[in-house]
């Protein structure tokens, strides 16, 4: 089934891109020329804000990919609020559910206030970018997105992650673990030993656009279904509130 959440694939191509392009590889290099170009101009809009919010990741996304996609900066649930979208086969077990549209702009405020907990954060970055994953507040773009972000709220809390020695296959695997089963330290086992001291921004968009992998979660095997269907209503049930209240979101540290 081809991915077409706004049902015009035929005159406005893969999910309404500006090129009219319907091959999904052809729009994953324009969406990927497109970010490269504007790497630079997300960044120092990140730099420039005294505090990252939901907005601001909105801002990122549409500075990203505003030349790709008509919709940029527009999460979900403006565009598809009636669609849960989800990677792989519905009834697949390993199938990767993504956040129900409704509660996008709650699950990224909670990740943002995992990060602000700055001495946890360091201590187990995986269940903020698990986090922010599993919320995939976009059609497209969310990797890259997500990226940036987190780079920028790493940076706060006086580290990073050595990118450079992540490989594609093995990363993607530990994040859709984090995404199933949060805070069960999937994808904290995969990023601590990668976490060293805080480097200079100057080399941030080179190591970015060396990263490969980053839509991995964006565009094989996306599909999407009505938040009406009983199927669709029983797993979002079955996952039940991912924020708890306690020392995880609790007690931001300067």
């Amino acid at each position: 089934m081809i991915f077409d959440p706004f049902n015009d694939f035929d005159t406005a191509g893969y999910i309404r891109n500006f090129r009219r392009l319907k091959d999904a590889a052809e729009v994953k290099n324009f969406e990927h020329i497109c970010f490269e170009l504007s790497i630079e101009d997300a960044l120092d809009l990140l730099a420039s804000r005294r505090t990252i919010d939901y907005e601001t990741v909105l801002n990122v996304h549409e500075i990203l990919f505003s030349d790709c996609y008509p919709w940029a900066g527009k999460d979900r649930n403006e565009l598809v609020p009636h669609l849960a979208v989800f990677k792989g086969a519905l009834q697949d077990e390993n199938a990767t559910i993504f956040e129900h549209p409704h509660a996008i702009r709650m699950s990224v405020d909670y990740a943002l206030r995992l990060a602000a907990n700055k001495t946890r954060f360091k201590e187990r970055p995986g269940e903020v970018m698990g986090q922010l994953a599993f919320s995939h507040p976009f059609l497209d773009g969310n990797g890259r997105t997500i990226l940036l972000v987190f780079m920028e709220l790493s940076w706060r809390a006086n580290f990073t992650i050595d990118w450079s020695k992540t490989n594609k296959d093995d990363y993607l695997q530990a994040l859709s673990a984090e995404i199933k089963e949060p805070f069960k330290g999937h994808l904290y086992r995969y990023l601590s030993p990668l976490v060293v001291e805080i480097d200079s921004r100057e080399n941030w968009p080179n190591m970015i656009s060396g990263i490969r992998g980053l839509d991995g979660l964006d565009k094989e095997g996306m599909a999407y279904e009505n938040l009406d269907n009983p199927q669709v209503k029983q797993i979002y049930k079955a996952y039940g509130t991912r924020y708890p209240t306690g020392p995880a979101s609790e007690n931001s540290e300067d």
